[in-house]
């Protein structure tokens, strides 16, 4: 959270130095184009655990990232009705080591890629000929349109004995709900730099079953309905286009 707000302050800060335009660009039946990157993380870490003089060491790494193409119409001056399509990507691998011999002891990796449709209403304040803000509230549904995961335990010479591996026999459907705020600070007559931090809420059922091999061995388990929610604060950043289609607009 605190890294979120750091590089939302550092992007207003650095707006200050663009021009300024007219309000013509926030009139009834313009359009509003906007691409950006959300929520990218990039994680790389290691750890220790001791118990009885036994050390284990582990290391982990994981990667995720946003994709939001946005369009809208302004219905009326200010205010704009328009849709997300969001691309989401994630991905993890976790590795356990024996402090012995320092061969892998365990081993996991996940990755997901997921698809969101979500209607937006926005709303600009104020009347500045630099800096536009807004606020935004949203909702829709969400699918997976990937989704892996699998483990992996190793004997004392390196060889895996023992898989894991969860297989989603269904696409799972997701609601989720979001409200943000946010800015718009103009490089020139129709582009801006956009800039928002906001939460957002998910909830979604998925269907699973896990494939176990031991030894040679294969079982699969019954499959598991499950039903998770949650929320997290989100921020995103790009570029926001505004295209003239009223004859106000275009004054």
């Amino acid at each position: 959270m605190k890294k979120n707000l750091l590089i939302f302050a550092a992007l207003i800060i650095s707006m200050s130095l663009f021009p300024g335009i007219s309000n013509a660009q926030f009139a009834k039946g313009n359009l509003l184009f906007e691409g950006g990157l959300g929520n990218l993380t990039v994680s790389n870490n290691k750890g220790e655990a001791e118990q009885n003089g036994i050390v284990d060491k582990s290391k982990s790494n994981g990667f995720s990232i946003g994709i939001m193409p946005r369009m809208g119409l302004f219905v009326t001056k200010d205010l704009v009705i328009g849709t997300t399509l969001g691309l989401n990507y994630y991905s993890s691998k976790y590795t356990y080591f024996k402090t012995a011999t320092n061969i892998k002891d365990a081993e996991s990796k996940s990755s997901s890629f997921a698809l969101d449709f979500m209607p937006f209403v926005r709303y600009y304040f104020g009347k500045s000929t630099t800096t536009r803000f807004y606020g935004q509230v949203g909702g829709g549904i969400s699918t997976n349109l990937s989704n892996k995961s699998e483990y992996k335990e190793f004997d004392n010479n390196g060889a895996v004995d023992y898989t894991s591996k969860t297989n989603y026999p269904k696409k799972y459907i997701g609601f989720s709900g979001e409200a943000l705020v946010g800015l718009n600070h103009f490089i020139s007559q129709n582009v801006a730099v956009n800039a928002g931090l906001g939460y957002r809420y998910n909830s979604n059922k998925e269907t699973n079953s896990n494939t176990t091999t031991y030894l040679g061995v294969s079982t699969t388990s019954p499959e598991t309905k499950y039903t998770n929610t949650g929320g997290a604060f989100s921020w995103n950043v790009g570029f926001t286009m505004f295209i003239p289609c009223s004859k106000k607009g275009k004054k």
